[in-house]
């Protein structure tokens, strides 16, 4: 139980610590660095090899549909970019919250046999998924839906723990490979096209039209400069922080 407790308040610690140097606006450029290069790595180097055992190349080409499809929605049909873009965006939460209700399933299995070593590394995961979320949904939703996705996100890890015996009657490895693939690339989508604070989307025309009306060309420089700089650094700690999960996987 200490375990779940802890599975649960881990989702916090990320936006607890985003939020205190919030004001800063190269911390918004630090965590987008991060967040990239953890979630490419956990896709690319967890999910996406986990699944592909499951069911092969099809756990590939879902993931390359998940990421691609809603990028041609964007380019074909321009108006609906936004749209599609916060679509793509809830898709890649659904999948968490499944996700986490899988965790809370693993967290009880392991308590069950008196082991502890996939627990630690659900707890260590979940540190920068909730600051991921965080990011993501703040600029579009508010930080009080982004705080409802943290709180149902944890919900559903308490209900995995206590439906144990139930999601194993129905654990359908196929299944849930698939759908992991389409997560990820869809999750991958709205990290690399994360929206601006104030709530436009990189891929969008209103993005398109934000961008040229800055101020001038030497601050435009001076911001180019600076975002390459602190996402340089944010990239260096993501890596280590990649680094770390991998070990106590």
């Amino acid at each position: 139980m200490i375990a779940l407790v802890a599975s649960f308040f881990s989702l916090f610690v990320g936006p607890l610590v985003y939020q205190t140097f919030g004001p800063l606006r190269r911390t918004d450029k630090i965590v987008g660095g991060m967040v990239l290069v953890i979630i490419s790595g956990v896709i690319l180097l967890d999910i996406l090899p986990d699944s592909y055992k499951s069911i092969g190349i099809i756990a590939l080409l879902l993931a390359a549909a998940g990421f691609a499809g809603p990028t041609l929605i964007e380019r074909t049909f321009r108006g609906a970019a936004d749209t599609t873009h916060k679509m793509t965006l809830y898709i890649g939460l659904l999948g968490l919250m499944l996700h986490a209700l899988m965790d809370g399933a693993a967290i009880q299995s392991e308590a069950s046999h008196g082991a502890n070593g996939l627990t630690l590394a659900i707890l260590v995961h979940r540190l920068p998924v909730g600051l991921t979320i965080w990011w993501l949904l703040k600029p579009i939703l508010g930080e009080r839906y982004a705080l409802l996705m943290l709180l149902g996100m944890g919900l559903f890890t308490f209900a995995g723990y206590f439906l144990y015996q139930t999601i194993g009657q129905y654990d359908d490895r196929a299944i849930f490979a698939a759908v992991q693939s389409i997560v990820a690339g869809s999750l991958l989508h709205v990290v690399i096209y994360k929206p601006h604070a104030d709530g436009c989307m990189h891929t969008s025309e209103s993005h398109h039209d934000h961008s040229h009306s800055s101020n001038s060309n030497h601050e435009k420089v001076e911001s180019r400069l600076s975002l390459s700089r602190w996402e340089l650094l944010g990239i260096a700690l993501g890596v280590i922080v990649l680094i770390f999960m991998h070990f106590t996987h």
